[in-house]
């Protein structure tokens, strides 16, 4: 894994840091207006939906793993690209499982305001999970 911080990027990855905490309370780790550019659908619009979206694929792929490949993190940004795998054991998207294993890429750009998390794009490759699940 490689981690680049730029000058001012340290105060940023401890903001990470904090957003991740589910012992400190939304407000703690997220700004009032926090805005996810990319929600999955039924997802919570509030800072709680990045957790509730990990949770319920969690609930899908029982053995997920997250292969970090590159984080760059700047005074308001961090951006990581990663490797996203499971095994389908559980419900995704309206398919029951198939004990079939994924890997994709995974993007996700995460800003940051006063030492909380602020907005949040990602990508996923959604068709490739379907597509090595053998469900399109």
């Amino acid at each position: 894994m490689a981690t680049e911080i730029t000058e001012g990027g340290q105060a940023t990855l401890e903001a990470r840091d904090r957003m991740r905490d589910t012992d400190l309370p939304l407000n703690e780790r997220f700004t009032d207006d926090f805005t996810d550019h990319d929600p999955a659908e039924g997802q919570p619009a509030d800072g709680s939906g990045i957790a509730w979206f990990w949770e319920q694929f969690g609930k899908s792929f029982s053995d997920l793993d997250r292969d970090v490949i590159e984080t760059i993190a700047t005074p308001t940004k961090i951006i990581t690209v990663m490797n996203l795998s499971g095994t389908h054991t559980g419900d995704f998207m309206g398919h029951a499982p198939t004990g079939k294993r994924f890997t994709v890429r995974n993007v996700q750009v995460i800003g940051y305001r006063d030492g909380k998390a602020s907005d949040r794009w990602g990508s996923t490759d959604q068709v490739g999970i379907l597509q090595q699940l053998g469900l399109i």
